[in-house]
Order: C-alpha cells, then sequence, then structure tokens
C-alpha cells in the first residue's frame, strides 16, 4: 500500500519536472507542440494496434490462433489506453512504448504472471469463504468420437 500512495504522490513530480526540464531544453511553444504530437501518436497507434489486437482475439475465438498472445496483448492494450488518458508527457511517452512489439513482447510473461497470481488469489479468497474451490480433471468426449473407456456412463 506504502508502494502505491508512493507513486500516487510521485506522479505530479516526475510530470512537472519532465515538463519544466523540456522547456528549458527546446522552449514552451515547442514543448507544448511535442506533448500535443505524443498524444496524436500514441492515439493512431493505438488505433492501429487495438484493432490488429481484436483481429486476434476473434481468430482465437474461432479456435484458429494462439489465445495466450492476445489476452496478454489486450492486457497491454488497456495499460497503455491508461497511460495515454492520463495528462503528462512522461506517461504518454510510456503509453506509447507499452504499445511498441519488443516492449510488448518483453511484458507478456509478466503479464501472464501477475493474471495467473490474481486467479490463484481469487480461489484462496472463496476457499476461505467458506466455499471449498474443487478442481475436477475431466476429459472432453465429443459425440460420434471414440467410445468412453470402461466404466464411464454416457449421459444422454
Amino acid at each position: 500500500m506504502a508502494m502505491k500512495l508512493l507513486i500516487f504522490a510521485a506522479y505530479p513530480l516526475v510530470e512537472i519536472g519532465a515538463f519544466i526540464g523540456l522547456v528549458y531544453g527546446i522552449g514552451f511553444w515547442w514543448t507544448l507542440l511535442a506533448t500535443f504530437a505524443a498524444v496524436v501518436v500514441g492515439f493512431v497507434m493505438l488505433r492501429r494496434r487495438g484493432a490488429r489486437v481484436f483481429a486476434e482475439l476473434r481468430t482465437a475465438a474461432e479456435g484458429t490462433g494462439d489465445t495466450a498472445r492476445p489476452l496478454a496483448d489486450s492486457a497491454l492494450l488497456a495499460g497503455s489506453t491508461l497511460l495515454l488518458f492520463i495528462p503528462g508527457l512522461v506517461t504518454t511517452l510510456l503509453g506509447i512504448l507499452l504499445m511498441l512489439s519488443p516492449v510488448r513482447a518483453a511484458a507478456r510473461p509478466l503479464v501472464a504472471a501477475m493474471g495467473t497470481r490474481r486467479v490463484v488469489a481469487r480461489m484462496n479468497t472463496f476457499s476461505r469463504a467458506g466455499r471449498p474451490v474443487t478442481v475436477v480433471d475431466g476429459e472432453v468426449v465429443e459425440p460420434g468420437g471414440p467410445a468412453p473407456a470402461p466404466g464411464w456412463r454416457s449421459i444422454n
């Protein structure tokens, strides 16, 4: 909790410091132009990347493509969208970076690990709340496929 508070408190200082540093480096009007250009570039990239991610999700939903990559990319796209909507040059640049392929490739394992940790934490919450979590190992048998192993009953 303390880390979140520290990040929340440091955010305005980082953004103001970056803006002032850029003003001293290139001037006020160029800094405003750079900020506006970063926002425009970010939203153009978001639109293009979003269309690709949703196409990959649609392919994965049809069962013809990989499912893990589009799910991680959609989470990263949501994060970059959030960063683009938070005002400031630093967050906008972080949002743009998060849309670049090498950065996404490096961040995918982190996103998968965070997602797994949240699922496990949610399962633990259910089991502590008096609702037991039961994991059943099973096998899907398609109609018209091979006969089930002995000892199985068909439910019709």
